[in-house]
């Protein structure tokens, strides 16, 4: 693993950069397979650098309600350890794939250095951003706009989730998606492909928003 490759530590000198790998442990993850649990103390920085993962929590009916899916190369929930609290969802591996498990308390000590702060406060802004939308979206737009938005902004997730994942992340009814789909599907935005949901017509479904 070139620890020299990945964005965090790009501009870092050697010797600190062999200090960091001295506390780092790489993991080898299949998929499925838990990176951290909902609640379980941050005590170590994870930073996915091959495949992907799904952040996600079970609802009272053992169903995962998926909030977020992320590709190498992201840190995973950083704000749990930048704010010393629990893990606020389930993380699991999406993919097969490889993650760094940083010693938290060692790495506090050596983020004076001002290149790595940025990159990990820019990491957080961009998750701000996407919660941020997330609440615009559910408490202002109409159903038809909530979805047409979504699918705009977020196709890879729009893709890749189920239809009771998009659901629970856009916080309306599966039936109700269930029927908006459909009008999408027969105005040619989207379509089925075997049992996932493909986007046919990106640029067709901004005449569905307008903000």
């Amino acid at each position: 693993m070139d620890f020299r490759e990945i964005f965090l530590f790009k501009e870092i000198n050697d010797e600190l950069l062999e200090k960091i790998k001295s506390f780092s442990i790489i993991k080898n993850l299949k998929k499925d397979e838990i990176v951290f649990y909902e609640k379980e103390s941050p005590n170590y920085l994870h930073l996915l650098v091959k495949g992907n993962v799904r952040v996600y929590k079970v609802d009272k009916n053992g169903n995962e309600l998926i909030i977020h899916k992320f590709k190498a190369v992201s840190l995973i929930a950083e704000r749990a350890n930048l704010e010393n609290i629990p893990y606020p969802a389930n993380c699991a591996m999406d993919s097969d794939g490889v993650i760094i498990k940083i010693e938290w308390n060692k790495f506090k000590e050596v983020l004076h250095n001002s290149n790595m702060c940025f990159e990990i406060m820019n990491s957080l802004l961009k998750k701000m951003r996407y919660l941020d939308d997330l609440i615009h979206t559910n408490l202002i737009l109409d159903t038809k706009t909530k979805i047409a938005k979504f699918i705009y902004e977020y196709p890879e997730l729009f893709e890749s989730l189920k239809q009771h994942n998009i659901a629970g992340l856009l916080n309306i009814k599966p039936e109700t998606l269930s029927r908006k789909l459909k009008f999408f599907k027969e105005e040619g935005i989207i379509e089925n492909q075997g049992s996932k949901l493909k986007i046919k017509d990106k640029e067709k479904i901004k005449e569905y928003f307008n903000f």
